[in-house]
């Protein structure tokens, strides 16, 4: 084990176990969980969701990569994100997002709803 932490429900909750302990969350499950929360923290999944211009998405889209790619843990580089329109209009909108860490290979984000 490299990173831990606590472990954050959904509801921005101390994630516990049946005893009533804080739960643990290590190595490539930390680094997605605290990515999620520097993307959230941003405002930038916000305003991507609230933004119908396709080029002001493309700038938010690498405002995200960046933030992504500023953390030590992620080779930088290597941040993909892939768009998923929605299938049915007036359904939300959501984004894969793939990157390279150093301890181990790649991670994946769902990002949006």
């Amino acid at each position: 084990m490299i990173y831990s932490d606590l472990k954050i429900s959904s509801g921005d909750d101390l994630a516990v176990d049946e005893a009533g302990q804080a739960q643990i969350v290590t190595d490539r499950d930390c680094i997605i969980q605290d990515l999620i929360h520097a993307i959230r923290e941003s405002g930038y999944l916000v305003e991507m969701v609230a933004e119908l211009n396709p080029d002001k998405r493309k700038l938010l889209l690498q405002e995200i990569a960046l933030l992504v790619e500023d953390d030590e843990r992620i080779v930088p580089g290597t941040v993909t994100i892939t768009e998923n329109a929605p299938a049915v209009f007036g359904a939300p909108w959501s984004w894969d997002l793939i990157a390279d860490t150093y301890d181990f290979k790649d991670i994946t984000l769902k990002l949006g709803a």
